[in-house]
């Protein structure tokens, strides 16, 4: 998708408010205001505040991606990013896991994986989403890890180093690698 600097604007504003207002308790009209641009334009481009959430994270994802090297430096760029914005992530997550939004969140991510699928790549997670029997299920299993870490590493203050979430990410990424494996000699 085209992101339009008018696009750009409501992301970047939604993004500033999360530093300090919980996703849940945000309006259209607060994220216009801070836009600088009228509510006409948000839903010219934007069903809701959901579909701008999607979009801004689907641009942000995008951005670490094409920035990155490796399948370890995905890894490790992204858990920089939630580092370097947790005040965005504590507001996405102030919820509890019984909200809504956790499960707004999960079809979002789920989304993005899957149309990620469709890419060439080596990235070891678009890799198994293109060989699973059931991309659907398997992209909404891996949304339910990102955001269950995103959940456990805040509610742990985000005291568990950057290194010691990498370690996991990577070594639970080779784990289901090698699963998916292994559940495909078993039905050969």
């Amino acid at each position: 998708m085209r992101v339009t600097r008018t696009t750009r604007d409501f992301q970047n504003a939604l993004l500033t408010l999360l530093e300090d207002h919980s996703f849940e308790r945000l309006t259209v009209d607060q994220i216009c205001r801070e836009a600088m641009l009228h509510r006409s334009s948000f839903y010219r481009y934007f069903r809701d505040k959901y579909d701008l959430l999607e979009q801004t994270l689907n641009s942000q994802v995008s951005r670490v991606i094409n920035n990155s090297d490796s399948e370890e430096d995905i890894i490790n760029q992204l858990i920089n990013y939630i580092a370097q914005h947790k005040n965005v992530f504590r507001h996405l997550a102030s919820e509890t896991a019984h909200s809504s939004l956790y499960s707004e969140m999960m079809h979002i991510i789920s989304k993005i994986l899957l149309e990620r699928r469709h890419e060439k790549s080596n990235d070891t997670v678009i890799k198994l989403l293109q060989s699973a029997d059931d991309p659907e299920m398997l992209a909404y299993i891996l949304s339910g890890g990102i955001i269950g870490t995103f959940y456990w590493w805040q509610e742990q203050n985000y005291d568990v180093s950057i290194d010691q979430v990498v370690k996991f990410a990577e070594e639970a990424l080779i784990s289901l690698s090698n699963g998916q494996r292994m559940m495909r000699k078993k039905h050969a």
